[in-house]
């Protein structure tokens, strides 16, 4: 690559250096670029410890498994976030967004199909935010001593909802400043509760969980909480690296998106691991985290469900952000501040029904990853591998991410088969496969179905180009 096709800051954002939500998809000046990976451990540390965490410790169980199979379930799961170490390390190189840099292998015509399916993922994820968040908020109410009940929720939605886009209107740089207090006030109360239930914890119970089936227990177990974990976040890696220093190495980066976000899940899906033992259907409860504020003692439950409510702000307001960069990539051209505001009005409504109507969380939620999984792991296969194979060591050009590069449709066309072969065999809940039997009857296998037939094809595609 010639230093005349090499992206130049000049190029594509001037001489002035305006904020980073001012910037929308352009790229970071090089005087914006200082921030360290250590900064990252904090971002995707406040985006993961949300109290959803838990829920995902007793959907674990809910497959059949024992507390060893869970607790490993948990951790092979939350490995799907190298999947993010590696978008945030591109992000670093290429200054700017991950679906901008998406336009490398798609073109950028090409690149809106996609873009438009991860902007709906983020709709969705901002609604179970709003969701997660309005249940934490009323289970507060309760352990404060109110009545449970659609006042108490419609109040709690009103509040909850209200407050995340008051943080959203603070900016990225307050936000983050927010997140590392939250971060550690959330995390440390979390740390009291796993001691409080590994010590009234009934252990005979726990271990005596029978081993389910690997393949069918198992697996299924672990997509679940990759589709909701690494995969769901792959898109918004760039996002929040792109401002790192030139300095700051793919180790430090990868390492601190990593376990940023490990450090917390495993311990939040440990907690609810622990938790099912004394909440059998915690799992299908109609409002888990109002059934596991009932468990805790009150001086605990408390401080517990309000700091959980905080870092669910933080969390939903990291999704909103990266959902208005989506509209951007698109080319749907909105000030930042106002695709915020298109983005919350919609997801309200989502979260109006859900609570009001359907009056089911978990079942949809569920459905909600599936069907997603397979979209999104097929476009990170292409993302990861287009990566390795022509940007880790020569970054990305002008022409690629902002140029008329109209569509590359062998990649497109590698995106839709690998999506279509994962939901072949998966049952989402509202769209079952016509392969959907044997291991693959009422399980999420169809994100690994995906993500292998997208990288395959897109490796034969890249030898024959």
């Amino acid at each position: 690559m010639s230093n005349k096709d090499t992206l130049s800051t000049n190029q594509a954002v001037g001489s002035n250096d305006p904020s980073i939500e001012d910037l929308g998809i352009g790229l970071v000046p090089q005087s914006q670029q200082t921030k360290k990976p250590a900064e990252l451990f904090f971002v995707w540390c406040a985006a993961n410890i949300g109290i959803l965490g838990v829920v995902y410790g007793a959907i674990i169980v809910s497959f059949g498994l024992s507390f060893f199979q869970s607790l490993l379930a948990a951790i092979v799961g939350v490995a799907s976030f190298a999947l993010v170490g590696v978008s945030s390390i591109a992000g670093k190189i290429g200054r700017t967004t991950t679906l901008t840099l998406s336009r490398s292998s798609f073109g950028k015509k090409g690149n809106i199909a996609p873009t438009a399916f991860c902007w709906i993922n983020l709709m969705g994820w901002e609604a179970v935010n709003i969701i997660t968040g309005t249940l934490t908020l009323a289970a507060l109410f309760a352990a404060l001593g109110f009545a449970e009940g659609t006042l108490s929720t419609a109040i709690s939605l009103l509040l909850f909802g209200g407050l995340t886009v008051m943080v959203s209107m603070l900016g990225q740089n307050t936000v983050l400043l927010m997140q590392k207090w939250i971060t550690r006030t959330f995390g440390a109360m979390t740390f009291l509760v796993v001691l409080y239930l590994m010590a009234t914890a009934d252990w005979d119970a726990i271990m005596a969980l029978p081993s389910g089936s690997w393949i069918t227990g198992f697996l299924p177990a672990v997509s679940i909480i990759a589709a909701g974990t690494g995969i769901s976040w792959a898109i918004a890696g760039a996002d929040y690296s792109r401002d790192q220093s030139p300095s700051s190495s793919k180790q430090g980066i990868f390492t601190s998106v990593v376990g940023g976000a490990a450090l917390p899940l495993i311990l939040l899906m440990l907690t609810g691991i622990l938790l099912t033992a004394q909440i059998p259907d915690l799992a299908s409860h109609e409002n888990p985290i109002s059934a596991i504020g009932r468990l805790l003692p009150s001086w605990m439950a408390v401080p517990y469900l309000a700091a959980a409510t905080a870092g669910i702000v933080t969390i939903a307001v990291l999704s909103l952000y990266s959902a208005s960069l989506n509209l951007l990539s698109m080319g749907i051209k909105l000030k930042q501040r106002t695709a915020v505001a298109l983005d919350a009005v919609l997801v309200l409504g989502v979260a109006l029904y859900v609570l009001f109507v359907s009056g089911d969380f978990l079942g949809p939620f569920i459905s909600f990853l599936v069907f997603c999984g397979v979209f999104l792991a097929a476009w990170a296969a292409i993302f990861i591998t287009d990566f390795y194979t022509k940007h880790q060591h020569a970054g990305y050009t002008q022409h690629e991410l902002y140029g008329e590069t109209g569509t590359i449709k062998p990649t497109l066309w590698c995106w839709i088969a690998g999506s279509l072969s994962g939901l072949m065999v998966s049952n989402t809940g509202f769209i079952d496969g016509p392969f959907a039997v044997g291991i693959f009857a009422d399980s999420s296998l169809g994100l690994f179905v995906s993500f292998i037939v997208s990288m395959v094809l897109y490796r034969i595609t890249l030898k024959r180009g």
